[in-house]
């Protein structure tokens, strides 16, 4: 099994050059995890991506658990310090959907590491903590209350994460004659299968042009800024 997956992917990472170390171990250990899912980060795994023995890995690290946290940290450090600015909240907003969504479909699969795994406390970053604070003090400062900017950062995670996993993971992974179907309510070939199913919005959007990953997460956006909008009493900043 791992002489095909050889073939397929990368040479070993070490070639006898790299040596073994914690920011290899969770570098290896996120691409896995951002690709396949956590429940493909076993020692054995980790240890032939890298070209390593797996008492090698032990040499390194005491656990999986350790390989975890140190994916965990990797990730955290992989995601953007965002820049807010009250004076335009809006355009704001756009940019920090955009970069935590580049940062998440970089390892899509990782966003799940909540239900996969329990990363120990004490290792987490503390970057992890200041930036829900900075986010939050952010959108209390454009006019919403704490209860509406812990709304509105839950749903920022969901949309953000939601989308990279549900549409981001297939688009890239696709070929065009897929990517042109995504987004219609019914593929155009199950319409033609079925010609007597009266389904004409449906016929007219997979007749028409075909919308991009971009187009639908440009949409989203939008509509996370008017919720926002809709939260704000009449005299906050940029009302």
């Amino acid at each position: 099994m791992t002489t095909e997956r050889r073939k397929r992917g990368r040479p070993p990472r070490t070639g006898g050059h790299e040596p073994v170390t914690k920011e290899l171990i969770g570098r290896v250990a996120l691409e896995i995890a951002g690709a396949e899912g956590f429940p493909q980060l076993t020692m054995r795994r980790l240890a032939a991506e890298i070209g390593v023995t797996v008492r090698a890995l032990y040499n390194v690290v005491a656990d999986r658990q350790e390989v975890v946290d140190l994916a965990a940290a990797r990730l955290i450090e992989l995601l953007p310090v965002h820049d807010f600015d009250t004076a335009d909240w809006r355009a704001t907003l756009r940019r920090v959907y955009a970069e935590a969504r580049a940062a998440y479909r970089s390892v899509p699969r990782a966003t799940l590491i909540s239900l996969d795994e329990t990363v120990t406390p004490g290792e987490v970053p503390v970057r992890r903590i200041i930036e829900p604070e900075r986010m939050l003090a952010f959108l209390v400062a454009v006019g919403l209350s704490l209860d509406d900017a812990l709304t509105v950062r839950g749903f920022f995670l969901t949309e953000v994460f939601g989308f990279v996993l549900l549409v981001d993971y297939r688009y890239d992974r696709s070929d065009e004659q897929v990517r042109q179907m995504m987004f219609h309510p019914v593929p155009g070939p199950w319409l033609a299968a079925h010609p007597d199913v009266e389904a004409p919005l449906s016929r007219g959007i997979a007749a028409g042009p075909a919308r991009t990953a971009d187009d639908l997460f440009d949409a989203l956006v939008e509509r996370a800024i008017r919720a926002v909008e809709g939260m704000l009493p009449d005299q906050a900043p940029g009302r």
